[in-house]
């Protein structure tokens, strides 16, 4: 299933299980193509902001899945290391998979230099994480914007990628902008359904402007929401 919502990324098409290139890699510029094929994905209690994703029915094929630390684009700092956190969470309460947090100390010693500077992920490179993570899917990320700072925009790109074969199950990628409208009703609508009946505060649901964290989350949540949902351990 491809959907859109208007926004860019990176990886390899495949209409099915996808085999390794001749080169032994797995192209990640060519999933952005798959994403501008996508269609608009919108939440049941109204628009919402749009954005790209691409999903498939493997996408929760995959019983457990590692989430490894977000890579970032130039001139974006370590307060972008919120995004791993709340990636994990969201993915964690979708419920459709097991989800492993990988740290940022040990990524270099299970996946050497920066998948997404070069664009490819080798086979060689799934197959170790596969067997040292004991995981069926990895999940790559990229930070395209990070502005903690009022008014907070964040944009994203991530793949959840099968360690058995490469195939990508699932891709999306969004901007999120604080100053927009129709991000600011959703955000109010994410608010109040997640965090606002738990915790109320005096200033409502705008606190989650002035909170990078909060804002991250809500985030990370949308695209995920994205994921076709099917209980863990089916």
């Amino acid at each position: 299933m491809t959907t859109s919502r208007p926004t860019g990324a990176k990886i390899r098409r495949s209409a099915g299980p996808q085999a390794a290139s001749p080169a032994g890699t797995v192209a990640l510029a060519a999933a952005l193509g798959l994403l501008a094929l996508s269609g608009c994905f919108e939440r049941e209690s109204g628009p919402g902001p749009t954005f790209s994703y691409h999903t498939t029915p493997a996408a929760t094929a995959a019983q457990r899945v590692a989430v490894l630390p977000f890579a970032s684009a130039e001139r974006i700092g370590r307060s972008a290391w919120t995004v791993n956190p709340a990636m994990t969470a969201s993915l964690r309460e979708l419920g459709s998979h097991e989800v492993v947090a990988v740290s940022r100390d040990s990524i270099a010693d299970l996946l050497p230099g920066d998948v997404f500077s070069v664009n490819s992920i080798t086979t060689a490179q799934l197959l170790g994480l596969r067997d040292r993570l004991n995981v069926d899917a990895v999940l790559l990320g990229r930070v395209e914007q990070f502005d903690s700072f009022d008014p907070i925009a964040i944009g994203l790109t991530c793949h959840l990628v099968s360690c058995r074969d490469g195939q990508v199950l699932w891709s999306a990628t969004g901007h999120f902008d604080g100053r927009r409208d129709d991000v600011q009703r959703d955000l109010r609508r994410w608010y109040e359904h997640s965090i606002g009946y738990a915790n109320p505060n005096l200033s409502g649901w705008t606190v989650a402007l002035q909170s990078p964290a909060q804002f991250t989350r809500y985030v990370c949540d949308r695209l995920v929401a994205t994921i076709p949902w099917q209980a863990a351990g089916r």
